[in-house]
């Protein structure tokens, strides 16, 4: 007994899939470009932490030279 159209749609596209290699081949196809893009925006958000940490630092260094600068001066 089907509930919904959610469930007739859902086993639908699970007996296709059980029934055509093709369809089995393409969805297999979409799954690995889905799982590189994931792993390409991941690299990315990594690279963008790491340089964000490297200027946080930067710029904590130079505050902490012109403090003591600052203090040496006076």
């Amino acid at each position: 007994m089907i509930k919904s159209r959610a469930g007739l749609i859902f086993g639908a596209a699970a007996l296709w899939l059980a029934l055509s290699p093709e369809a089995r081949k393409t969805v297999r196809r979409w799954a690995v470009k889905g799982t590189e893009t994931v792993l390409d925006l991941t690299e990315m958000a990594k690279d963008a932490g790491t340089s964000a940490q490297s200027k946080l630092q930067s710029l904590t260094t130079r505050n902490e030279e012109t403090i003591s600068k600052n203090t040496a001066d006076n």
